[in-house]
């Protein structure tokens, strides 16, 4: 006891010597997240006091340009009185809270932190409500109403009259003060939760630290309080990743997706709680919690998941797929999904009415899986779900299966036999895993490779109907396979497997793809989610992690994206085209989302929003100048690929078609020159400069396309001949220059095969350092040496006069393509036939 006293008294005075820097830090901290946090709550008061006190300008609007006023003028902004009020009033708040914080657990025990909190919180109101008072009635005075002044004459200018507090309402200013206050309690109660985690080895660093990051981060990173962490997101991962955060937004996502050809949109309701196994801890929303205790026969958070469930059914379609997130019912359901039980009957219920109207509108759902923490008792779930709602060949319900859990395989035997013994069809839904963050890792397998074989093990088992002592010694059950991987390797696998027993006669599983790898994949979805950015953190971490291997398989996913879209773009004349397509995507045909027309470029027009005008150039004027075609082209976008015809040449044609339209109804032209390196995605597309009054939307839309098939480039209009033969002949030059070389190599005994090989590569590699900034001198000079025989062959190239050979070949290929068309005036110094078209 004596030890424990002299310890205490110690380390007393050991804080009492270090008090003076102790309180220099806490004014410090104070101060810096007083200037951190006064900005954005500058403008977000401002924003408000000019809403209550005018009625022209809605409460968006004035927040959005108060925080761009922070950004453009930031000396004005930071130099004025406004921004100084609220300074005042964050500085003093966090010194008294941080300041009392720190002598109460220098001079009392820990048997009084009761009372320490209570002293440090009501001194600390005290200190910020009359000074709060006084901010507020500061930015009245100086950004609210003025009450109408007498006329004033040319001669007499009084000073305007007032801003006047009474127009400001009391209810605002309570907000104001409860924000405040909430603000208080934070600064004292988070910082020591805080302490411990900060990785600063002196306590008093890390007392400041915390105290420095607490305040600042309850805005700053609240992403649905914080407008500018909010707007940075939603425009960079939640755009990537979700669909929406409304019902308006969340459908026209769903729309653009079935328009890319997609089967189908798998789209999921947000809201969740996951469970970290380091922490303990749960991610169950304080309000969800402060429900749940309050819990009676009606959970209010059970029917708030219900009710938006059923929103996301409602925004999709027939043969779409709903994903569920069922511990989004709440605390409730969590701890019965933790027992390993089936949740209250309220969400049975719940979960019982989605399903039965998913049936009926023709959509499937799939239960997703979670945090292991819940994993027993959605198993459990899913599985009653399937007993009940999958009694047709055609799934109803899928259950998620994660691959990387090494107990996995025991659970899908289970659900088998469960499948075998009553009779229904088991919907299996296989994945790698997602929740590598947060789960338990050693329930998970030690490697990616164990993962793998895994993943592909049971996948080729249930696509040959032969998974452990199923279909081998006893009957294999009924099932629905969805495969969810960005593994390229496994997708192409189970599609080849899947085609070739189908083809042979062999048993084999209904089979639907969730990712796009390769345009052939028979029954392709697109899975998205929805909600309120705070609801969705959650789910982009996961794909944070998800995804890191997204530089490797990106080139692969669109090349084979830009391949379809190259495909599918333009009208067919011919019946041998219309016929390929037709066998080529059956399904989006039938289903109405690929429209193949051939004779009848009227009702296709009417019919699109962009046009691409890929017509030989001898029938464009004919096209163009159709009666139909120009009245369906009205207010549309037409991207002109036809060589030889200028944008103004189009406009006339179209403009003659039509007569005088109205600005709505005219019809918006953009030349472009595409080259054949589009079929492998390596295009270099010049885009002419548009008419200057042309949406910049329009601009956005054919750069978008064209950035599919490689890379675009803005030129004036008299650069697009050059570009014509620059980036469109250049490919057939250099085919003629490779197959010399191949020759060449041939005659010296080397095999045509291996020739080309070395050729290729050779060309690849050396385009490849030329893009990387080496000059072509400077790569000349790399591979020669004197007397070498490098600079022997370049010496004959240069004595047989190929450098001026290919100079010439392509001043010719533009001379032709500057008398293409409209253009013979516009003929060039060096060009290479003189007088031609000149008289």
């Amino acid at each position: 006891m004596t030890e424990l006293v002299e310890t205490q008294s110690i380390t007393r005075g050991w804080r009492n010597s270090r008090l003076p820097s102790y309180l220099a830090g806490d004014v410090s901290a104070a101060c810096l997240s007083a200037t951190l946090i006064s900005p954005i709550l500058t403008a977000i008061d401002k924003a408000v006091v000019e809403n209550v006190s005018s009625t022209t300008r809605p409460l968006s609007t004035a927040l959005k340009e108060n925080i761009l006023c922070t950004i453009r003028y930031p000396k004005s902004f930071f130099a004025a009185k406004p921004f100084f009020y609220m300074w005042m009033l964050y500085a003093a708040t966090y010194t008294t809270a941080n300041s009392l914080n720190t002598l109460t657990s220098i001079s009392m025990s820990k048997s009084s932190e009761f009372l320490a909190n209570s002293l440090i919180f009501i001194a600390t109101c005290t200190v910020n409500v009359p000074l709060g008072v006084y901010k507020d009635i500061c930015f009245v005075q100086t950004f609210g109403r003025r009450p109408p002044g007498p006329v004033n004459t040319p001669q007499t200018k009084p000073p305007l009259p007032p801003r006047s507090p009474t127009k400001f309402p009391k209810a605002v200013a309570a907000t104001f003060l409860a924000r405040d206050a909430i603000t208080i309690l934070g600064s004292f109660t988070l910082p020591p939760m805080l302490t411990h985690r900060i990785p600063i080895a002196d306590p008093a660093a890390q007392m400041a630290a915390a105290q420095l990051l607490v305040p600042v981060l309850s805005y700053l990173f609240n992403v649905d309080r914080n407008p500018v962490l909010h707007g940075i997101l939603k425009k960079t991962f939640y755009n990537q990743f979700c669909a929406g955060e409304s019902k308006q937004e969340t459908k026209a996502c769903c729309k653009s997706l079935n328009n890319l050809g997609f089967r189908g949109v798998i789209l999921t309701y947000a809201k969740e709680m996951v469970f970290n196994h380091k922490s303990k801890a749960s991610s169950v929303h304080a309000e969800q919690a402060a429900k749940a205790e309050t819990v009676s026969a009606h959970d209010p958070v059970i029917e708030e998941w219900r009710v938006g469930t059923l929103a996301t059914v409602d925004m999709i379609d027939k043969g779409d797929i709903l994903a569920l997130k069922t511990t989004g019912g709440g605390p409730a359901v969590g701890e019965a999904f933790h027992r390993g039980e089936l949740p209250p009957q309220q969400m049975m219920d719940a979960l019982d009415e989605i399903a039965t109207r998913c049936k009926e509108r023709g959509i499937q759902i799939i239960v997703d899986a979670e945090s292991q923490y819940f994993q027993k008792g959605i198993a459990r779930t899913a599985l009653e779900l399937m007993r009940k709602f999958n009694r047709e060949p055609k799934v109803v319900i899928y259950n998620t299966y994660q691959a990387y859990l090494k107990n996995q395989p025991r659970y899908l035997q289970q659900h088998l036999a469960e499948a075998e013994k009553d009779g229904f069809t088991l919907g299996l839904k296989l994945v790698r895993g997602a929740y590598m963050l947060s789960d338990d890792r050693s329930l998970i397998h030690d490697t990616k490779e164990d993962t793998d074989a895994a993943y592909n093990g049971i996948m080729e088992g249930a696509l040959q109907q032969k998974l452990w002592d199923f279909g081998v010694s006893r009957p294999f059950p009924a099932l629905n396979l969805f495969l969810a991987s960005h593994n390229k390797k496994s997708v192409i696998t189970a599609q080849r497997l899947h085609v070739q027993r189908e083809k042979s006669g062999l048993p084999t599983v209904p089979v639907a793809f969730a990712q796009l790898h390769d345009g052939k994949a028979p029954d392709v979805f697109k899975c998205s989610t929805w909600g309120s950015m705070g609801d969705c953190v959650a789910y982009l971490l996961r794909r944070a992690v998800e995804n890191r291997d997204a530089v490797l398989r990106t080139k692969d996913e669109f090349d084979a994206l830009k391949k379809e879209f190259w495909r599918r773009m333009g009208l067919r004349r011919a019946a041998a085209s219309e016929e390929r397509l037709a066998k080529r995507f059956p399904k989006e045909k039938e289903s109405g989302k690929l429209v193949i027309s051939r004779n009848q470029n009227a009702r296709a027009v009417s019919d699109a929003s962009v046009v691409i005008l890929g017509v030989d150039p001898a029938d464009v004027e004919a096209t163009l100048k159709d009666d139909g075609v120009a009245a369906g082209l009205r207010g549309k976008l037409v991207i002109s690929i036809a060589a030889g015809w200028s944008r103004e040449s189009l406009q006339k044609i179209i403009s003659s078609a039509q007569g005088s339209p109205s600005r709505d109804e005219r019809t918006w032209v953009l030349r472009t020159l595409p080259n054949v390196a589009a079929q492998v995605s390596q295009s270099l597309t010049a885009i002419e400069d548009p008419d200057p009054d042309m949406p910049h939307k329009h601009i956005k839309t054919c750069e978008a396309i064209f950035n599919q098939l490689g890379r675009t480039v803005q030129l004036a209009p008299k650069l697009m001949a050059p570009a014509s033969a620059v980036g469109g002949s250049t490919p057939a030059f250099w085919a003629i220059i490779c197959d010399a070389f191949i020759d060449a190599s041939v005659a010296v005994g080397v095999p045509r095969k291996s020739a080309q090989e070395m050729i290729y590569q050779s060309m690849r590699g050396s385009a490849e350092m030329l893009q990387s900034g080496i000059q072509p001198g400077e790569l000349r000079d790399m591979g020669t040496s004197p007397e070498g025989c490098t600079i022997g062959g370049i010496m004959v190239m240069e004595e047989m006069g190929v450098r001026g050979a290919l100079g010439k070949a392509l001043r010719e290929a533009v001379t032709l393509a500057r008398l293409m068309g409209s253009e013979r005036e516009g003929l060039h110094i060096n060009d290479t036939r003189e007088n031609t078209g000149r008289q």
